[in-house]
């Protein structure tokens, strides 16, 4: 089969189409026929070699979606023809985080796909059916592929982690990605005021289209005084931090007393000074928000495919593309999603 193999960690060009073994399916796995996966800035970190779970050669690509084609022994449930699309991890769901639906920080088994599991940047890859959610017969390849990692994690975090309630007024910075276009339209649809920050100009009318409120373009992502500008003072009652340490500083200076502040996205993998007395007088919330879970990713396939949530794939692009794809993520060239398409096997 066709996949995008990554042999060395560095730069986008070293992801290279190869001609590797289609896999098998082992107990409680079925081999998913790859329709479409999504290009993730998680994936750029972990071509940097910023991952440390990552070994190579990898197949990396943690948003796949396609057809079962085998069926692996002791996997009940699941015949060829189904519909399918992963999780970004597993858990094992027998643990007592797991049992009380905190999936996400399950140790017993957290295989990531595109880290320990090979990716979706091939023609065929296996996948443990705990690891996957079932795709509504509406939804095109391209649009199923990117629900979890997108719409699902902004599931987790607005709904799961933030609890955003009717009336607030959320901050969403990095919106102009995948995860912030649906937690835009998510923190609108459960009744919140939102106000996007983005720092590309061209990014800024698909922010109004997913229903921002407010769109602040922020070049120098110096933003803190416009949002308070713009809430008369006050400040946010919810921050959801995509960007990570290039715009924590900023979102903290920009929450009202009692605001909480979720931290969902890192890019530059990077550390951030934090002034304990902020968060103390304002009593201040710094929640983390992880992976999505099977039940969170049911929702985001539910919210997608009776349009409550739209998905913004920008474009679609050959599997043999996959280094070029990678340039524009790195280069901000985008807003929303690029989807990888495999050739036909």
């Amino acid at each position: 089969m066709k996949a995008v193999v990554l042999r060395s960690f560095g730069e986008a060009g070293n992801l290279k189409m190869e001609n590797v073994p289609v896999p098998r399916p082992g107990r409680g796995e079925v081999l998913l026929k790859v329709h479409a996966c999504g290009v993730c800035y998680h994936d750029v970190i972990n071509r940097r070699g910023n991952l440390p779970r990552t070994s190579v050669p990898a197949i990396l690509g943690h948003e796949a979606a396609g057809e079962v084609v085998e069926v692996g022994p002791e996997t009940p449930g699941w015949k060829t023809g189904d519909r399918a699309a992963t999780l970004q991890r597993l858990s094992c769901g027998e643990c007592a985080l797991c049992k009380v639906g905190r999936n996400s920080l399950c140790k017993n088994d957290n295989r990531f796909f595109g880290e320990e599991l090979p990716g979706g940047y091939s023609q065929f890859m296996v996948a443990p059916v705990a690891g996957l959610g079932r795709v509504p017969a509406s939804l095109p390849w391209e649009e199923a592929a990117t629900v979890c990692c997108t719409t699902g994690t902004a599931v987790h975090t607005v709904r799961t982690r933030a609890k955003v309630r009717a009336g607030e007024t959320v901050l969403i910075t990095g919106a102009s990605g995948g995860v912030g276009l649906s937690s835009v339209q998510l923190a609108k649809l459960d009744g919140a005021r939102v106000i996007a920050v983005t720092s590309g100009e061209a990014k800024v009318q698909a922010l109004k289209d997913a229903g921002a409120d407010e769109v602040i373009l922020s070049r120098g992502l110096d933003f803190a005084a416009e949002v308070r500008k713009r809430t008369k003072g006050a400040g946010v009652d919810v921050a959801v931090e995509i960007v990570g340490s290039a715009t924590f500083d900023q979102t903290m200076k920009s929450m009202a007393p009692g605001g909480r502040v979720v931290v969902v996205g890192n890019l530059e993998s990077g550390l951030v000074q934090l002034n304990p007395g902020l968060v103390i007088v304002k009593e201040l919330e710094i929640l983390g928000a992880y992976a999505t879970t099977q039940q969170e990713l049911d929702e985001a396939l539910r919210l997608t495919a009776t349009g409550g949530v739209r998905q913004f794939v920008t474009d679609k692009v050959p599997l043999a593309e996959a280094a070029r794809a990678h340039f524009r993520l790195e280069n901000r060239e985008v807003a929303g999603r690029l989807v990888l398409v495999p050739p036909e096997a």
